[in-house]
């Protein structure tokens, strides 16, 4: 047998480490890119006319210039710089101040010949001369149009990422292409970071979403993401989906389980509470589901006040009351006054209004989940799913919803939020028992039901607690009641009107049968008998 040695040290080749990230100053854009963007790197935005390329690469220079660092900005041949930066003044970014200074701008046509064969020595030395740590190249397109020759503009794209990043300069390029036309630009395998913006037409509005194509070495989050631009910018909204930071679990953690079970989320509401085995447990989603006009606000403004009591902090989501429309709608009630403290100063209780007009879900998202974490919330109210819903179908389809959801779920619960979604029956005003199954009651752990029935010509409410996953609760159907000052108020067994729960479970038996429910004789006719 042979004696086997050591490598020898010298002959094991040295693995040079990670280069830093360097933060690109638009929200959320380091998230999607896992950090950042690598300095030295050669990154490549493409997309159509009027997707912000030009508006996403001169956000990431001025970031860059705000912090010290020199940059060279390239227009196209076709664009002068004036007009560019006439562009860029509308964004509050922009800073003028810089411009001269430590952001220098001019034309491509400066730094190539009209004739003959293009190549970066021109920029390269530009570069060395004033030191710059961030180099632009505006509309690669000029550049093709100079030179039809496929592997001249793929050989100047890797001459310059190599020469750029070996002085520790990274470069920005933009280029209009459909990010996913890999045939147009070959030239692009060349990039360490491949971004695509895209401006799709859904109906007659517009979507604008970010893809992460590529980053050498690191773990983008995939797919596409929600983009804005506004006067600040370009705003990042990473797709929820790809926010979970361990989608996938094995075994259980022995320091989240406690001998003594956590203290209820409650209502303060003794019936309601008692209903719920307590209260609803923690860090799990509640689906609310009633017919208009059922009290459904009011008791999730109820629960939220419960958890501002017990120093809870709580969010209310809201696509159709304003707040000051919620503190109208308290007027009349004992927590009126508790209600506009808590919203005061934000002692407590925040309120998000959305109009639900072409809105962009993980938009939604990411500014909910920021108000979550910066007041500390414990409780968030939706009011009401079915705006949110219709966002995701009207976005990305009707197939994304369980999944969107189920994220949420999971992201509220790594938190420590508890949930109260409100929900409407899809056939609206409801008068008979409605069980009906739907993504959230199947993901959330507890369904909560508040219904109409008319019995005897007059319309009474139904409280039930259908599912509860993690406690055991009281079964039976409530009457309860919307009245000043308190509220709502669910009776107590003696107080419930036994006619009309019989008059409900032969509802149901009826529905359960499939045939008409028994009608009821009126006193008269029971004489008769």
């Amino acid at each position: 047998m042979m004696d086997s040695f050591p490598p020898d040290a010298t002959s094991v080749p040295m693995v040079p480490p990670p280069s830093p990230l360097e933060p690109t100053g638009i929200p959320h854009l380091d998230l999607v890119l896992d950090g950042g963007l690598p300095k030295g790197a050669l990154t490549v935005i493409l997309g159509p006319p009027g997707s912000g390329k030009t508006t996403l690469a001169s956000q990431i220079a001025f970031a860059a210039a705000q912090r010290g660092e020199k940059v060279l900005f390239l227009t196209a041949l076709s664009e002068p710089t004036t007009k560019l930066l006439d562009h860029l003044r509308s964004y509050s970014f922009f800073a003028p101040n810089l411009v001269g200074r430590t952001v220098q701008v001019f034309s491509l046509q400066q730094f190539f010949p009209p004739e003959g064969p293009i190549t970066g020595k021109a920029i390269v030395a530009e570069v060395h001369r004033m030191k710059a740590s961030v180099v632009v190249l505006d509309g690669f397109q000029g550049l093709r149009g100079q030179d039809t020759d496929f592997v001249a503009a793929r050989r100047l794209l890797y001459d310059l990422g190599t020469q750029l990043s070996m002085l520790g300069t990274t470069s920005l390029v933009t280029a209009e292409a459909d990010p996913r036309d890999t045939t147009l630009f070959p030239e692009m395998t060349t990039a360490d970071v491949l971004i695509g913006l895209y401006n799709t037409l859904l109906g007659v509005r517009t979507h604008r979403a970010l893809e992460v194509l590529k980053v050498r070495g690191k773990a983008a989050l995939p797919g596409l993401h929600g983009l804005a631009i506004n006067e600040i910018g370009i705003h990042v909204f990473p797709r929820l989906e790809t926010r979970l930071r361990h989608p996938f679990k094995v075994g259980w953690n022995k320091k989240t389980l406690s001998a003594t079970p956590a203290k209820r989320a409650t209502f303060e509401l003794p019936e309601l509470d008692t209903l719920l085995g307590g209260g609803l447990t923690r860090q799990t989603g509640t689906v609310l589901i009633g017919s208009p006009g059922t009290g459904k606000t009011l008791l999730a403004l109820q629960f939220l006040l419960a958890g501002v009591a017990e120093g809870e902090p709580g969010v209310y989501l809201g696509f159709r009351e304003t707040a000051d429309q919620l503190v109208q709608k308290s007027e009349d009630f004992a927590w009126s006054q508790q209600l506009q403290h808590a919203l005061s100063a934000r002692r407590g209780l925040t309120v998000h209004h959305w109009d639900p007009v072409e809105l962009d879900p993980d938009h939604v998202a990411t500014e909910v989940l920021a108000a979550l974490e910066q007041i500390g919330a414990r409780r968030l109210v939706i009011d009401s799913l079915a705006e949110w819903e219709r966002a995701i179908q009207r976005s990305s389809g009707a197939e994304r919803v369980p999944d969107y959801l189920a994220a949420f779920l999971s992201l509220l619960r790594e938190r420590g939020v508890t949930l109260l979604a409100i929900k409407e029956p899809t056939q609206g005003i409801i008068t008979q028992p409605d069980f009906s199954v739907n993504e959230l009651t199947v993901l959330a752990e507890n369904v909560v039901s508040m219904q109409h029935l008319i019995y005897q010509g007059k319309l009474h409410r139904i409280l039930s607690v259908p599912k509860m996953r993690f406690s055991t609760h009281d079964e039976t159907l409530r009457d309860f009641l919307i009245t000043t000052p308190e509220g709502v108020r669910v009776l107590t067994p003696n107080e419930r009107e036994q006619d009309i729960l019989i008059k409900l479970a032969e509802q149901q038996a009826a529905i359960q049968r499939r045939e008409p429910p028994p009608q009821r004789s009126s006193p008269s006719e029971q004489e008769q008998h």
